[in-house]
């Protein structure tokens, strides 16, 4: 009986000790800030957080001195070819989970098993904005120019095409009538989620982020 005992607290401590580790690895990862010193002077390009559910995706201008983003990911790759958009969402993560899961609610253990555990195809999501929208988990940061192009290449380096005016969508996948996911490098897991893209394109910029963070609540901490 005693024996059976030990037996099954050893089982269920090996059970509940690997999410306990990575549940504080993400806290100690969400406390430690990284650039928060970031540069400020000149800080007049406007770019958003914006946090929906468990994602996180940065919107950035569509036109800019810097960059024209609808040259590369082009308003006719959307179902409504989007008119005179101002903004572009982008978000990261895996594409059999973005396909199998359009609503929280459709998650099933098999796909999330996949995507976490298992290398797959990743993808960029892309979302037209005629206006900022509105929401109250939306937060705005005043970027230099230098921060900006350096977050251009973090994106671009996502898709890493010869060509960006050549690049293509991702067939028969949609969201929206305003978005368009794009094949990407390198693979979702465990330790390199949707939001720890986000928190990387943010520190590879030089702007406030955390060491890691595989929740977007950890980005959203250095910007309460």
């Amino acid at each position: 009986m005693k024996q059976g005992l030990r037996y099954f607290l050893k089982f269920l401590l090996i059970l509940i000790a690997p999410p306990v580790i990575y549940l504080v690895l993400a806290l100690i990862g969400t406390v430690i800030p990284v650039n928060s010193n970031s540069e400020t002077e000149n800080a007049d390009i406007e770019i958003y957080l914006l946090k929906q559910d468990m994602h996180t995706d940065i919107l950035l201008p569509v036109k800019s001195e810097i960059i024209r983003w609808d040259s590369i990911f082009k308003p006719e790759h959307t179902l409504s070819q989007t008119p005179y958009p101002e903004f572009i969402g982008f978000g990261w993560g895996d594409l059999n989970f973005y396909r199998n899961t359009p609503q929280w609610e459709d998650l099933k253990l098999k796909v999330a098993f996949k995507a976490l555990f298992l290398k797959s195809q990743s993808a960029l999501h892309t979302r037209f904005f005629r206006k900022v929208p509105n929401s109250e988990n939306l937060v705005k940061i005043l970027v230099t120019e230098d921060q900006y192009r350096k977050l251009s290449r973090y994106i671009l380096e996502t898709v890493n095409v010869e060509n960006t005016g050549q690049i293509q969508p991702v067939p028969d996948l949609n969201y929206y009538r305003d978005d368009a996911f794009y094949s990407a490098e390198t693979s979702f897991h465990l330790f390199k989620t949707c939001n720890t893209w986000t928190n990387s394109a943010l520190k590879a910029s030089g702007l406030k982020a955390c060491l890691w963070t595989p929740f977007p609540q950890g980005i959203f901490y250095q910007y309460r």
